[in-house]
């Protein structure tokens, strides 16, 4: 009785990995680009120097923005496909 028991105990154990999902994982998505580097400032009359960092903060504002629609994007996307995972 004992040894059936031990046996039966044994062929779970080792079944067990097998009763479990056999699903690939989804390919990750590729990282997004990193953005360019902002050139550094030349120095020099300090109203071009402000003119100048004002404009890279401008460009780096543009690029934010442009991540966050992204972003937006992917989102409504993923809840999309959340609600289509559930009807089926």
């Amino acid at each position: 009785m004992k040894r059936a028991i031990l046996s039966l105990a044994i062929v779970f154990a080792l079944g067990m990995p097998a009763l479990q999902s056999q699903d690939a994982d989804p390919a990750p998505a590729p990282a997004p680009a990193a953005p360019e580097p902002i050139a550094p400032v030349e120095k020099g009359q300090p109203l071009a120097m402000l003119k100048a960092m004002r404009d890279a903060n401008a460009k780096l504002l543009e690029q934010q923005a442009a991540t966050l629609l992204k972003l937006d994007e992917m989102e409504k996307t993923a809840q999309n496909l959340k609600i289509l995972g559930k009807r089926s």
